[in-house]
Formats: C-alpha cells, structure tokens, sequence
C-alpha cells in the first residue's frame, strides 16, 4: 500500500484522479471544489449539474445525499477524472459515517476509470464542513485501507494549508504506516 502526503493545491497532486469535497448541489465554488473549477474550468461545473439530474433521476432534484460520489471530466487540468464526494449536508454538518460513504463511493468511481491507478483525497468535510481535521483523515485512512482496490497504486491525501501538515503525518503513520511527503 503506497501513500503520500501532498502539501498544496489538489489541482496539482500527482495524482490520476482527484477528489472533492463538495456540497449536495455539487456547486464547485469554494474548497477543494472551488480549486477544481477555477483550474479546471466552468465545464466542469456544468457537467455536476448534469450528474445530479442523471443520479436522483429527475430533473427537479438539484442535489444528493450526503456520502455519494459522482466523476466528472476534468475539463483543462490534466486528470483521468473527477470524483466529487458530497461531504456535507445542506446546513454543512458531516459525520464520521458520511466521510467513510465518501471514501468508498469515490473508489467505486476510481475503479470505473480506465488506466487509473492513483487517486488524491483531500480531507473531507475539515473546510466548511467544519469537521475535526484528524478525525476526518482518520476515518479517510482507515476506510482507505479497508477497500483499498486492485487497481489503486497510490493514494495521496492533500493538505493545503501548512498549520495542519503535523496533524496530518501523524495520522497517517499511525493508520497507514510509512509514507511519502510532497510539498508543492
């Protein structure tokens, strides 16, 4: 099992597909969400909006449970695809149960990618969600290596903000073992 911490923007993880942490109406404006679409660009918004009329089949729901996981294209940036992962709810709490439905519904995604072999997280539901930043990773950690599929090479767990690289090393040794540090 291969990880790594990756200490700047996820749009620049080195990474096959990454991950967000987004909301039940997968607006892509703040967060890991808000970097993706900046990056990325405004198609891939638009093809959030269709994901949500496709998945609740019906085109009067414009949003999705807490824990799903939907790919997207990955418009201008340079990934296989996109897994947005709904880690909050619409008043913006989560829970550990949401945050472990996240882990194993974005690797049902990855797993649906073809030549994808490595994957960032970013910690979800720790921005807005204003969920404990260890406990998060954590449960991101231990779902991880409880499903960790065939075909994953790599995981990468981003960070963004310094202030939390201790916390975040010391969580992953202690639920993984031994990893790799990238700072961008």
């Amino acid at each position: 099992m291969n990880v790594g911490l990756f200490l700047g923007d996820i749009c620049q993880a080195p990474a096959d597909v990454i991950c967000t942490s987004t909301n039940p109406h997968l607006d892509l404006m703040i967060g890991t969400g808000g970097a993706v679409r900046s990056a990325g660009g405004w198609a891939i918004q638009e093809e959030c909006y269709k994901k949500i009329r496709e998945k609740s089949n019906s085109p009067d729901l414009t949003f999705l449970d807490p824990g799903q996981a939907v790919v997207t294209g990955a418009g201008d940036l340079p990934f296989k695809g996109v897994i947005h992962c709904v880690a909050i709810d619409s008043f913006h709490n989560s829970s550990a149960e949401v945050i472990r439905l996240c882990v194993s519904n974005a690797l049902g995604e990855f797993v649906q990618i073809p030549d994808a072999h490595t994957i960032a997280f970013p910690v979800f539901a720790a921005g807005n969600g204003q969920f404990d930043f260890s406990a998060s990773l954590t449960e991101i950690c231990r779902t991880l290596k409880a499903n960790w599929p065939e075909q994953l090479q790599e995981a990468w767990f981003t960070v963004y903000e310094d202030f939390h690289r201790r916390d975040a090393e010391e969580v992953i040794a202690r639920e993984l073992g031994e990893f790799q540090v990238i700072v961008s």
